[in-house]
């Protein structure tokens, strides 16, 4: 099974209302998909700005791909550290695929 990382900036955006919550700067994980298993994508991100209510969001990546995901924090670097940054996990629901910018439409 291989596994690409990539990294950069995007936006979290709220699952429902489909409006910017957060830019982010992420670090991303994905497997390749098998005879045996569907592709499989999640890592995590920091935000200067505190997600109240974990659960079902959306993630827009650098290169113009979203998806559905679940976010819990990373309590391996704790929520809060130095300048202000908040540091969260992501798990993919779904398909990553090409999509507007929620802004745009």
């Amino acid at each position: 099974m291989a596994l690409h990382y990539r990294s950069g900036q995007g936006k979290l955006y709220d699952k429902d209302a489909a409006k910017i919550i957060a830019q982010i700067k992420y670090k991303l994980v994905e497997t390749e998909p098998t005879k045996y298993t569907n592709k499989k994508w999640w890592g995590e991100f920091s935000t200067n700005h505190k997600i109240k209510k974990l659960g079902d969001y959306i993630l827009e990546f650098e290169d113009g791909r979203a998806g559905g995901c679940y976010i819990t924090t990373n309590t391996e670097k704790g929520e809060v550290r130095l300048a202000s940054l908040y540091h969260y996990r992501f798990f993919g629901r779904g398909k990553l695929g090409r999509s507007l910018s929620f802004g745009e439409r």
